[in-house]
């Protein structure tokens, strides 16, 4: 959800090479590294530089700075309580397993949660360090043009550098927490700090989130729906490793948050006291709004857990969050409470903010700036001075949560909120046509990460499978309160995953595998328009030309209003038209597009050209 980025970290974004090189590389390095480095030549100069260092006299903070990272490469093994306490601390505790992710239930004192969490998602922790690890050795590779094994050696060391500085911002309870995971797990405290920290440090992405109430859904109860998106697909290196986990902290307010495993944070949650928060976030035009305000600072994940352990309404929770301004990031969160009836929008950036309510029962969030003191800020600009047709192009996700709220008024519930953050793909069903067919423009995206449904004041959660897209899957519900999953209340998978592994294998020429998926697909949404026109490709490819023609007279038939009935009328007369282009699956990922022209071998291309 990082947009704004220390110039020090390592973020996944290209759009930051320039600084993670000016930051960390040396002068030939970044003249293109004319100069090869050798391990000889990088010990010697290590080793001048240290001379240097501690010839000009070290502060004692960075000495022990130093003796920590070095403390974190020492590998550790779980240090367990003794017999009977580790049975006492455990037996408050307990896990499970949906479809392959973990659920977690947790209690206590800060350490015994943390030790829970630990021992419990022991073998996932490390699975996850070694793949974080690897994953940001060969990005540094890459950016930084080092040899292989210098990146390796130096990816641990530099990635503690920079979250030894986030320990003292932590609350002494959470580090508490951070010990006990790291007692269970066997890992340093200051790694289950970095993997809480690097959603301000690396992780980029770009969320949506809404709340609907009162007038806007079927039983009048409140809805909070949220979607994490990560910025490309190879990003979900974190979702073999989310876990669902519900917490009863002692003397504080149960809750519960999807998020992975031994992190000590909360990106989205609901607590029993009927709150739900969650995160998106935006930057703004320039940096002058965060002038003398530097990371690191309180991780907000941390914050916003604070909010659902401590608060009981809307505005204890925006004061809590207010507290720890300023921050040198531009955020945005959305908190609603179920017993007040009651939701805002919290925009800050550096030291101001300013807050949104409810309009129409209804308010939402897409990394943009929509207050009249922050708007003009925002990077994309002021949605105020655009008019309606520049406005949707610019603002895509918002132009299109206002669409669905009037059309789905008074009846929404979960399953309704899931078709939302799905969108658009089940209007597409109906041969609909996303409005602006562009990288990043839809609610769901192909790299959505994970999703929740939240239902504060009934205490039901829903949560993705971990798996891409987020929202396309299953969605597991479970009662928070009682700690029970309640099966009959899941949301089943759309077609979607099935229909894009079509497109990936008629892509690649296998017209078999592409006709298995498709029937997947087919099973699961029944007939639609995109799937039957894509079944009249698959069976052209086959040689079926009288099963196409039927197929194409059925999608003609019942879809003819629109665009895609309209390209089966063109393919069945053999006739050019100006229709637009139709994307297949959807405009989540369009792989391929549909034409409407004579030539048959013109009919059905490579879809890259509908992105911007």
């Amino acid at each position: 959800m990082r947009n704004e980025l220390n110039s020090g970290a390592f973020p996944f974004s290209s759009s930051v090479q320039r600084e993670i090189e000016k930051s960390y590389s040396a002068p030939s390095i970044r003249r293109g590294a004319v100069e090869k480095i050798t391990r000889r030549r990088f010990i010697f100069g290590m080793s001048a530089a240290a001379a240097l260092l501690l010839a000009g006299g070290m502060l004692s903070g960075t000495i022990q700075r130093i003796a920590t990272v070095l403390a974190v490469l020492i590998p550790r093994k779980p240090r367990l309580l003794d017999p009977d306490e580790h049975r006492r601390v455990m037996e408050a505790a307990g896990s499970d397993e949906c479809d392959g992710m973990p659920v977690l239930y947790l209690a206590g004192t800060h350490y015994a949660i943390g030790y829970q969490h630990g021992v419990l998602a022991r073998e996932r922790i490390h699975l996850f360090r070694l793949d974080a690890y690897r994953y940001m050795a060969d990005l540094i590779r890459q950016v930084m043009k080092l040899p292989g094994w210098l990146a390796g050696l130096i990816t641990r060391p530099l990635l503690y550098w920079q979250t030894a500085a986030y320990w003292d911002t932590i609350p002494v309870e959470y580090l508490e927490e951070a010990r006990g995971v790291a007692d269970g797990a066997g890992v340093h405290p200051l790694e289950v700090v970095l993997v809480t920290a690097i959603w301000e440090m690396y992780l980029v992405g770009g969320c949506s989130e809404f709340v609907v109430t009162g007038k806007m859904t079927a039983d009048r109860s409140m809805i909070h729906g949220y979607n994490y998106d990560l910025m490309a697909p190879e990003h979900a290196l974190i979702n073999p490793y989310l876990a669902m986990i519900f917490y009863r902290p002692k003397d504080k307010i149960p809750f519960s948050t999807l998020n992975t495993v031994g992190s000590i944070g909360v990106n989205a949650g609901m607590s029993d006291e009927g709150l739900s928060i969650a995160w998106d976030n935006t930057h703004t035009r320039d940096r002058a709004l965060y002038h003398g305000v530097k990371l690191p600072v309180v991780p907000f994940i941390i914050t916003l857990r604070r909010v659902l352990e401590r608060c009981r309404n809307v505005d204890e929770g925006i004061r809590l969050v207010v507290d720890t301004l300023p921050r040198p990031l531009a955020d945005i969160i959305i908190i609603g409470s179920a017993r007040e009836n009651k939701a805002s929008a919290l925009e800050t950036a550096g030291s101001l903010f300013a807050t949104r309510s409810l309009e129409d029962d209804a308010i939402w969030s897409t990394n943009y700036f929509r207050s009249e003191k922050l708007a003009p800020h925002d990077h994309r600009g002021d949605w105020r001075t655009m008019d309606e047709d520049k406005y949707a192009k610019t603002f895509p996700r918002y132009w299109t949560y206002a669409k669905l709220f009037k059309k789905h008024r008074g009846r929404v519930d979960p399953r309704r909120a899931v078709e939302i953050i799905r969108d658009p793909y089940p209007r597409e069903k109906s041969g609909e046509l996303y409005h602006h067919i562009a990288h990043r423009s839809t609610i769901c995206r192909e790299a959505t990460g994970f999703s929740l449904i939240m239902q504060p004041g009934r205490g039901l959660i829903w949560s993705s499978d971990g798996k891409l897209p987020a929202p396309q899957g299953k969605l597991f519900a479970f009662d928070q309160r009682s700690w029970k999953r309640r099966p009959e209340l899941d949301i089943a998978m759309s077609g979607f995953r099935d229909a894009l592994a079509c497109a990936d294998a008629y892509l690649q020429g296998d017209i078999e595998s592409a006709r298995q998926a498709l029937a997947r697909a087919l099973a699961i949404d029944g007939e639609t328009a995109p799937l039957l026109l894509m079944r009249s490709v698959l069976l052209r490819a086959r040689g079926d030309s009288a099963q196409e023609t039927r197929v194409l007279k059925r999608v003609a038939a019942r879809w003819g209003n629109t665009p895609i009935g309209a390209i089966a009328g063109a393919w069945l007369s053999n006739k050019d038209s100006e229709i637009p282009p139709i994307p297949f699956p959807g405009a989540i990922a369009p792989r391929l597009s549909f034409h409407a022209v004579s030539d048959a071998g013109r009919r059905v291309q490579k879809a890259e050209m509908l992105k911007k």
